[in-house]
């Protein structure tokens, strides 16, 4: 008995210290006082599972929460789906293809609303390639129409910049306009000059009797003559 139990603890002092020399220095301090082999595993299991469940808990998350957005590439946004997909998977997670699919189509972004509605009705018709292969003639042919669509702008631009502009008149002839305009600012600028004529005081002449000249006072003479 007493010999069972020296071999006993020989193997367990072994055996534990075959599990500690695996472990990062700072690992080995922490768990080398623990007395037995046994009792080293348990609290090594016990981390790492729970590690790990919360590594899964991560991957799923990441993989429900991930959005695609409209300023990257649809098709690499794609891939990377894919790849969070196959960290579940590596974890022994299973992940139905079709399912991927599902996924990877309602995480379209929002400028894709229309495709994505489109999708949805043929989803059980795509494998997860095929999918990935519609979405990159979809994107080419996106990215097509808007150089199409820059270069429509641009000559648009180049024609209205080579083109003059027209004035057109507005109810009345353009020409009578502007000379009506001259007319009114010379006058404004060149008042006409008033004759006046000249107020002779008043006289009261009897019948017959010639007025008088205004300048000089001789009868029958007018002023305008002098």
């Amino acid at each position: 008995m007493t010999m069972k139990l020296a071999l006993w603890n020989e193997n367990d002092y072994l055996c534990k210290n075959f599990i500690l020399n695996g472990l990062a220095d700072n690992l080995y301090d922490y768990y080398s006082p623990y007395k037995s082999a046994k009792l080293v595993w348990l609290a090594l299991e016990k981390k790492y599972d729970t590690e790990e469940a919360e590594t899964k808990k991560y991957v799923v998350s990441r993989y429900l929460k991930y959005q695609m957005t409209d300023d990257k590439s649809v098709e690499s946004q794609s891939h990377e789906t894919q790849k969070i997909a196959y960290d579940i998977i590596s974890d022994g997670m299973a992940l139905d293809e079709q399912f991927q699919v599902a996924v990877i189509i309602d995480k379209l972004p929002p400028g894709w609303k229309d495709f994505k509605n489109l999708l949805r009705h043929k989803t059980k018709e795509f494998s997860l390639d095929s999918l990935i292969t519609r979405l990159r003639i979809e994107e080419e042919a996106r990215r097509q129409d808007q150089k199409d669509e820059v270069l429509v702008v641009s000559h648009n631009n180049t024609k209205r910049k080579n083109t003059g502009v027209v004035l057109k008149p507005i109810g009345k002839n353009f020409k009578n306009q502007n000379r009506n305009v001259s007319n009114t600012s010379n006058r404004n600028k060149n008042p006409p000059r008033v004759q006046h004529a000249r107020q002779h005081p008043p006289t009261k002449n009897n019948p017959g009797e010639s007025f008088l000249c205004y300048n000089y006072g001789k009868p029958g003479h007018m002023a305008r003559k002098c």
